[in-house]
């Protein structure tokens, strides 16, 4: 009987379910942290063990053109933000994006001490990007902040 009642209302939460899809398939944010697979290089005589070590999130860079390229180049064309606003102890950049892109932009993902970074694609259909970063009194980002930087691409 209950998989019956199952079936059943499956029909009714599809439209629900196609709309919460679209939406995370339109908005991007980093993870929280990164595992990364430590490898030491051993000298002679010297044995080396990995290690897992987790990085929490830092902050972005958004990229124009083409993936591979980009990270292959000393200096990747990085965007900057359109607009940056302070909001209290918060500093908060915008990237727009209004008209069709004839470049692909990704997302490139950083993490505290670490140079691995994570990267994306931006769908088309992004529009803006917004990062809140924490500040101090005088208004410089705080590299080490209590509460990690917010992301949102829509």
């Amino acid at each position: 009987m209950r998989p019956i009642l199952v079936m059943a209302t499956l029909p009714l939460l599809a439209p629900l379910l196609d709309a919460n899809l679209a939406l995370a398939a339109t908005e991007l944010r980093c993870p929280p942290a990164l595992t990364v697979q430590a490898q030491p290089e051993a000298p002679g005589g010297w044995s080396p063990y990995p290690a897992k070590d987790l990085h929490s999130f830092a902050g972005v860079t958004l990229i124009e053109g083409d993936r591979a390229s980009q990270m292959a180049s000393d200096a990747p064309a990085s965007l900057a933000p359109d607009r940056e606003v302070r909001r209290g102890r918060s500093l908060v950049q915008a990237w727009e994006f209004a008209g069709p892109r004839r470049e692909t932009v990704f997302l490139l993902c950083r993490y505290r001490n670490t140079g691995a970074t994570l990267a994306i694609d931006l769908p088309r259909e992004v529009r803006r990007c917004t990062l809140t970063l924490e500040t101090d009194l005088r208004g410089a980002v705080v590299e080490e902040p209590k509460n990690a930087p917010q992301l949102a691409c829509r």
